[in-house]
């Protein structure tokens, strides 16, 4: 069995606990990420295209808005480039009959911005800048437990099992991921685990499908990518191209209710029914991709429970969760989902990475520990 030792543990290496690890460690506090994948990222997933490594594209989420202060100022950190969402050109528009207009001359996300390349260069960057051994991969925690000394966070690595000594733990997961894979020594009041399990899911609410084509052709014809469809499989597609180049590779992405594709043994059909109606919409070209790429969130099991896979028919309303008295001055509930003013988007990510931090300043604080900063 491994063992470590850290002041502030923090369960999950997405945009929020990666965020709370660079903080933290920016006012010289000691802290370790603990992430169950191989990689960081979380929700934020770039994959590669056919023809470079250098053009990846947005699995999960894509947008940055003009009023997203704290990202726009990461990336401006990183050193990241900033493009705005493609939009010139018409959008189509299916209704339920499946008749089509072609004129419809604006742009559903028109004002935002992307990072060229994919947004896992956000998440990448952090991780880069966080010191060797800050964040420990494939650790999979499964319990939480309280002792007369601190905390000890335990779970499982493909080596086998590993146990941390700790002051306080940050849990940087969707909630209803918390409560159902982590035991909690001694358990978590009733309440407190309903109301956990019945906080939606930021992404489990959707799949999406990313088409890549070796040239923007759509631009050619008048359109901007934009479609929505009342008939589907895929009910809303825009232009999701890596890089804002008229001639090189490009790509469609539309987003589909989960439940469209819930058995793995029917993916397959359903990429054949969705390229049949980009073909529709777009021409035989959209038919002919170089690659597919499909991902479903609300099956992922490091993401979402089966409960992620009911429809979400509007954004939830998302903000802090209750802490159990006992655990009071031990265990903060972070994430996206539990941002008070933009749960549910990257900017909640960093806005709860914030409340994370000024959490354990506090509790050091009253502790009469001595934090650089105070």
């Amino acid at each position: 069995m491994s063992e470590h030792s850290t002041d502030i543990a923090i369960i999950g290496a997405g945009l929020c606990g990666l965020a709370t690890a660079a903080l933290l460690s920016s006012l010289g506090i000691d802290a370790r990420v603990f992430e169950a994948s191989k990689t960081a990222g979380g929700r934020i997933r770039s994959l590669p295209g056919p023809s470079s490594p250098d053009l990846r594209y947005d699995l999960g989420p894509a947008w940055i808005w003009p009023h997203n202060q704290r990202m726009l100022q990461l990336a401006e950190q990183l050193d990241l480039p900033l493009m705005r969402q493609h939009s010139a050109g018409n959008l189509i528009f299916q209704d339920q009959t499946g008749s089509m207009r072609r004129d419809l001359a604006f742009a559903t996300m028109g004002d935002a911005l992307r990072i060229p390349g994919g947004l896992a260069r956000i998440t990448d960057g952090l991780a880069a800048r966080l010191s060797n051994g800050i964040v420990a991969y494939q650790h999979a925690v499964t319990a939480i437990e309280q002792d007369t000394f601190g905390l000890t966070v335990s779970g499982k690595t493909p080596e086998g099992p590993f146990r941390v000594s700790c002051r306080q733990v940050i849990v940087a997961l969707p909630p209803r991921l918390a409560a159902a894979r982590i035991a909690f020594l001694p358990d978590l009041v009733a309440e407190t685990k309903q109301v956990m399990s019945a906080v939606p899911t930021w992404m489990a609410g959707h799949a999406k499908l990313i088409a890549v084509y070796d040239r923007p052709f759509w631009r050619s014809q008048g359109f901007s990518g934009d479609a929505i469809s009342h008939v589907g499989p895929l009910v809303e597609i825009h232009d999701t191209s890596a890089e804002e180049d008229p001639q090189g590779e490009a790509a469609l992405f539309g987003f589909v209710a989960p439940q469209e594709v819930q058995d793995t043994a029917d993916r397959e059909a359903f990429v054949s029914r969705a390229l049949l109606q980009l073909k529709e919409l777009f021409g035989p070209e959209a038919g002919r991709p170089a690659k597919v790429f499909l991902k479903v969130w609300a099956a992922d099991p490091l993401v979402a429970t089966k409960r992620d896979q009911e429809t979400l028919t509007s954004h939830p309303q998302y903000g802090p969760l209750p802490i159990v008295e006992s655990w009071h001055d031990r265990l903060f509930l972070s994430g996206t989902e539990t941002a008070p003013e933009n749960g549910g988007f990257l900017e909640g990510a960093l806005e709860a990475a914030e409340r994370s931090v000024a959490w354990v300043r506090r509790h050091l604080a009253k502790s009469n520990n001595a934090v650089p900063g105070l």
